[in-house]
């Protein structure tokens, strides 16, 4: 090598060598921080997941207490409609075929309110996701806390609207309407018979003088049917009967179901009429008032004792117009449809019970 070449040769390896060890030392740093990174995010990870868990066992026991608070009032419910209220039973009716005991509803109720107070916080979570609490990853534990906040919000905020019905009023013009045409009526016949006197021919206008009385008696009929169906219903032993709203549907059948509210397998004590808020209530047999008021998810409800073993209930009324200890004719008005309670529409729930026995309602409608 050419000796003139030699100190750059020598230069040129001392800053390769400077440059290499920069390097390995940017290198190190390099590693260093990112192990620091790493070590920062899995503590604020796990600092973050154990707030989750914070909250989600919060949420278990505000769940606990909802679904406590659920099954107090479908048991409570259960008991205000299979009691007798101390009214005499005049005359017995033969009992309906297929019945449940609602005993056995009430016992099943405190059962399952029993087992999920028992149920732990990793049990739950388990059921929700299908991992424990341990090993739930932190958007299974969002999840989880999710469902249950859902749950409570539906039991916490019940709606218990009582908004006036327009149905009402225009109901009662037809009660003013209907005595002027019946005068009306009368008195036609009354014009006819001073014109037939002097004629002579009052006995060919007998058939004439018929028409508006065979009209008359159609009319008294229409009235009389729901009081002969009272007489059947207290008289041969046959139960409530007809329906007790118009409705465009069973939107809930009477039976085992998912509740719409809770997401829960329940059993369903009667059936839900789909139909228009303040669309007209009416007593399904002769009976008196047992309850008038607000009954927990039941809202605004009516329980009629018919005093020959039936009873039926009226439940998330918009409006009631009649009062506990009241005595009701089967086609009385006795509230408006409405959504008060934990309902997510407007219907009526409607029930029948024979003594302490629930029976299919859609059997009578």
């Amino acid at each position: 090598m050419n000796r003139k070449y030699f100190p750059l040769v020598a230069a040129f390896l001392f800053a390769a060598g400077i440059g290499q060890s920069v390097k390995a030392q940017s290198f190190e740093e390099f590693v260093r921080q990112q192990n620091q990174e790493f070590e920062d995010f899995a503590k604020e990870r796990q600092q973050g997941i154990e707030a989750l868990r914070a909250e989600y066992e919060q949420t278990v026991e505000d769940y606990k207490r909802a679904m406590n608070r659920m099954y107090d009032s479908e048991i409570s419910s259960i008991d205000l409609m299979s009691s007798d209220d101390n009214i005499e039973i005049t005359s017995k009716a033969k009992a309906p075929k297929s019945t449940i005991n609602s005993k056995e509803l009430s016992d099943n109720a405190i059962k399952e309110k029993n087992i999920i107070a028992n149920t732990s916080s990793s049990e739950l979570m388990k059921q929700l996701t299908g991992t424990d609490t341990e090993n739930a990853t932190s958007q299974q534990v969002k999840e989880a806390t999710n469902k249950l906040a859902s749950i409570i919000s539906d039991v916490i905020n019940q709606t218990e609207s009582a908004n006036a019905q327009p149905k009402e009023e225009p109901k009662k013009e037809q009660q003013k309407v209907e005595p002027k045409q019946e005068e009306k009526q009368k008195a036609e016949p009354k014009k006819e018979e001073k014109k037939a006197e002097p004629k002579q021919e009052t006995k060919k206008e007998e058939p004439k003088k018929a028409e508006p009385k065979k009209a008359e008696p159609k009319k008294e009929e229409k009235k009389a049917e729901p009081k002969q169906e009272t007489k059947k219903a207290t008289d041969t032993g046959v139960g409530p009967n007809g329906k007790p709203c118009t409705y465009t549907r069973i939107s809930s059948p009477f039976g085992e179901r998912i509740h719409p509210v809770y997401g829960k397998k329940s059993f369903h004590k009667g059936v839900d009429l789909a139909s228009p808020n303040g669309t007209p209530i009416y007593a399904t047999a002769d009976g008196i008032v047992a309850f008038a008021g607000v009954c927990n998810g039941y809202g605004n409800f009516i329980k009629l004792n018919h005093q020959n073993g039936y009873k039926t209930g009226y439940a998330h009324m918009s409006k009631m117009v009649v009062k506990t200890n009241d005595k009701v004719k089967k086609g009385d008005l006795i509230g408006y449809v409405g959504s008060t309670g934990t309902s997510t529409g407007n219907h009526l729930h409607y029930e029948v019970y024979y003594k302490d026995q629930l029976t299919d309602p859609a059997k009578t409608l």
